[in-house]
């Protein structure tokens, strides 16, 4: 064993020598960091998990179970401002119970549970009081259980009672709303919100709750509803109810019968909005009922009872009766509802319908065809059974037949624009043309005037420069037909004639003086640099002519 360890530490030392500076540092490093990650992993690993303990609690509660924990010497951990604490996951529900006995977190809102202790010699106005903040926890309570609803507070104001009831004031109460976050009440649920505090306070109306989010926005609609305003927008709406509701009536029904895009309906309804109490008293005296009746009997004795003598004679018996009669009378009070309908106007729009035509080539097509009228007295008293007419009550209707593919004004105004040629639009259109096409002329031309110099100046600088007789002037002023760069960039080339031979030397005779040629190329540089354009332009036609 003791062999082996030494063969392997004698193998890993040799390794380790044989390797360069770099090669030594790059293996450091990645123990290194090899190390580190080990040393990271154990201690990410070895720490304790945590969770939540209490959630969303308030400065008081925080700090007194922060307070608990520091006694107990438990780790703890703060977020969201200190509202929320955590602890190792192992003692949360432990913590939880043990918390829960001592009372923590109190609840911030205290409702019916502050009369579980009677204290003695309480005033009636602490006893007000704290029925007050109960009713306004319990209603607190009440509103959070809502969805959209994460917070809620309320305040509620009972005036004392007056003697006199013109000088009583009526309670008011104030809601003030969290909202969860991308939640919104519908106006549907504010009405139930504002009616639930208005049902839980005595002599509290719903107009007289005010409800609030915590960005300040009024969410509540204070109107009264005995006012001018909010009577009318509701009497609009209502009455645009009952015309969508009998409009769609026969809508619906014209559409199944003549197709949908044939048939439009169009209802007016004027409505009563007045709250009408009538008392009603009828006498009806054909119907007698006796109310009651008075029967008077008299008993008048013979002449010799009268006389105190005994007899036979029965004494004389007399009956009055009186009756008393009560007239029938009925008595009967009415409220009639509101929002009657008291009178409407129907318009009805009918298509032509559509017929195949031959015409004179023997050819079918379609045409518009009016309807009969009979047909449309079919169509006005199906619409009147739909929508309830009544002729007693001052309804009209109006049916009549329209060719809905006729064009329109617009479209009419606008064929009559394309059919006149001098109007003021096809005018302005001509104008804009014509412009448009001068515009592009002058372009075309400025265009065709650069390319057209730019190609002067490269066959200037080809006639100037190109081909092997044409460089003779810019040999050495020794040879004849020299000229100086000045005249070779200025165009002007003589070039080399036969005529005088005294002067003139060829080209092979030139080429075969290497003093002369020396000369030459020295020349030929220094006008390169002095005209490194036209010198550049030359490369390029020669290699465009190599190219070809």
């Amino acid at each position: 064993m003791g062999e082996a360890v030494n063969r392997f530490r004698y193998q890993l030392q040799t390794f380790f020598v044989n390797l360069s500076p770099s090669q030594k540092l790059l293996l450091i490093g990645a123990i290194s960091v090899a190390l580190a990650l080990i040393i990271v992993l154990l201690v990410w690993t070895g720490r304790p998990s945590y969770d939540i303990l209490f959630a969303d609690l308030s400065k008081k509660d925080a700090a007194e179970i922060i307070d608990k924990l520091k006694e107990k010497k438990i780790d703890f951990r703060l977020e969201e401002g200190g509202k929320t604490i955590l602890v190792p996951s192992g003692k949360v529900y432990e913590l939880r119970l043990e918390f829960a006995s001592m009372g923590l977190p109190e609840e911030g809102v205290i409702g019916y549970e502050i009369f579980d202790k009677s204290n003695i010699g309480m005033t009636d106005f602490l006893q007000k009081l704290n029925y007050r903040r109960a009713l306004e926890g319990e209603l607190t309570r009440t509103i959070e259980e809502i969805d959209a609803v994460e917070k809620a507070r309320v305040h509620i104001v009972i005036p004392e009672t007056r003697l006199f009831q013109e000088d009583q004031k009526q309670p008011t109460a104030s809601v003030i709303l969290k909202l969860n976050r991308a939640r919104s009440l519908s106006p549907a649920k504010v009405n139930g919100i504002a009616h639930l505090v208005a049902s839980s306070v005595e002599g509290l109306e719903p107009e007289n709750v005010t409800i609030v989010d915590t960005r300040g926005r009024i969410l509540s609609n204070n109107n009264n509803p005995d006012d001018l305003l909010t009577m009318s927008a509701t009497q609009l709406d209502f009455r645009k109810k009952v015309e969508d509701y009998l409009t769609q009536k026969a809508q619906s029904m014209l559409d199944r019968v003549f197709g949908p895009g044939n048939a439009i309906v169009r209802v007016n309804a004027d409505l009563d909005f007045n709250q009408v109490k009538k008392t009603i008293e009828q006498y009806d005296p054909d119907n007698a009922v006796v109310r009651s009746e008075e029967i008077n009997e008299q008993v008048t004795p013979s002449g010799n009872q009268a006389n105190g003598n005994g007899g036979g004679a029965v004494a004389a018996k007399s009956t009055n009766t009186i009756t008393n009669y009560e007239i029938n009378r009925t008595l009967q009070q009415v409220v009639e509802s509101v929002g009657n309908i008291q009178h409407l106007s129907v318009a009805v729009l009918i298509n032509n319908k559509k017929e195949k035509v031959e015409n004179t080539d023997g050819d079918t097509e379609i045409k518009s065809v009016p309807r009969d009228p009979q047909e449309l007295t079919v169509v006005e008293d199906i619409v009147k059974r739909a929508v309830g007419f009544q002729e007693e009550r001052g309804d009209e209707i109006s049916v009549n037949n329209v060719d809905f593919s006729l064009p329109t004004a617009d479209e009419e105004l606008y064929n009559l624009d394309e059919e006149n040629p001098w109007s003021i639009p096809n005018i302005i259109e001509k104008v804009l043309i014509f412009l448009a096409i001068i515009g592009a002329m002058v372009i075309m031309q400025s265009l065709f005037k650069q390319v057209k110099e730019r190609n002067d100046a490269l066959q200037t600088q080809l006639r100037v420069l190109k081909g092997e007789d044409e460089l003779l002037p810019a040999l050495p002023s020794g040879v004849a037909g020299a000229e100086s760069p000045q005249a070779l960039e200025s165009g002007k080339r003589p070039l080399a004639t036969t005529s005088e031979e005294d002067t003139m030397i060829s080209s092979e005779d030139f080429f075969k003086d290497v003093h002369k040629v020396n000369e030459f190329n020295e020349k030929i540089r220094s006008y390169i640099k002095e005209n490194p354009e036209t010198a550049t332009n030359l490369l390029k036609i020669w290699l465009m002519e190599d190219a070809e």
